[in-house]
């Protein structure tokens, strides 16, 4: 953005001294200064397009300062700055000319969404509680996703080695316009599996591959086993990777 409004400007006043103050694209709070100090110089559609992209421009700077307010709030709170004080330091008065200290807490919380939230949430301090309720409820469901991995992982790395083993005799059948991705991915991780949650992902990889079989065996109108032993093995990979309750 802060490139083209340069080409805008230079294109429209190529003999112009102006241009020598120019700051460096990196500089972009000054870029914007700049640009809107001299916006007049412009005219017709370069007008138009050089203030749509100061827009642009002023949007991504306040977005991309959230994330550097919030953890200097942060640091303040843990060097014991108050909450009283915050406010007072931004200005944020009441009626009566007093520090609001609410309205620093508000600030803190539409910060944590802006930063921590999802594309949709909005910018109102309720949805950083939503967001906190998010991450427990994302923590729990991995806890329980690691103990299920870790109740069948036994069963589970057996299985996938069986798998591994009559894709490789060719007792499975695969897509030959395929490039193979999950087979590759089982046969690299099978023999790599160090702590809980490495073992409970395993499961990741055989779905994959049961699930790009299985559609192959689909489109080419085929069984994808070729022999009872492979069928076999499939039938049971396929049962363990099955999601649990």
């Amino acid at each position: 953005m802060a490139a083209r409004l340069y080409e805008l400007h230079r294109e429209a006043s190529s003999d112009e001294e102006y241009l020598e103050l120019w700051p460096g694209d990196r500089e972009l709070f000054g870029v914007l200064s700049f640009a809107q100090e001299h916006a007049t110089r412009l005219k017709g559609d370069a007008y138009r397009a050089a203030a749509v992209l100061r827009m642009q421009l002023a949007e991504w700077l306040r977005l991309a300062a959230d994330p550097f307010q919030l953890s200097a709030i942060d640091d303040a709170r843990a060097g014991g700055t108050s909450w009283r004080e915050m406010a007072l330091r931004l200005q944020y008065l009441d009626r009566h000319g007093e520090p609001n200290p609410g309205s620093a807490v508000n600030l803190r919380k539409r910060l944590y969404v802006a930063v921590n939230g999802q594309p949709g949430d909005r910018r109102q301090p309720q949805v950083a509680d939503l967001i906190d309720r998010r991450a427990v409820e994302t923590r729990l469901a991995e806890a329980r996703f690691i103990k299920s991995g870790e109740a069948r992982y036994t069963e589970l790395d057996a299985a996938a080695r069986t798998l591994l083993k009559h894709f490789k005799a060719g007792e499975i059948r695969t897509d030959p316009d395929d490039d193979g991705f999950w087979l590759e991915q089982l046969a690299e991780v099978v023999d790599d599996r160090r702590d809980a949650s490495e073992r409970a992902n395993l499961v990741v990889y055989v779905r994959g591959l049961i699930r790009e079989t299985a559609a192959y065996a689909r489109r080419s109108e085929q069984p994808s086993a070729i022999t009872d032993q492979a069928r076999q093995a499939m039938e049971a990979a396929a049962a363990l990777a099955e999601p649990s309750d």
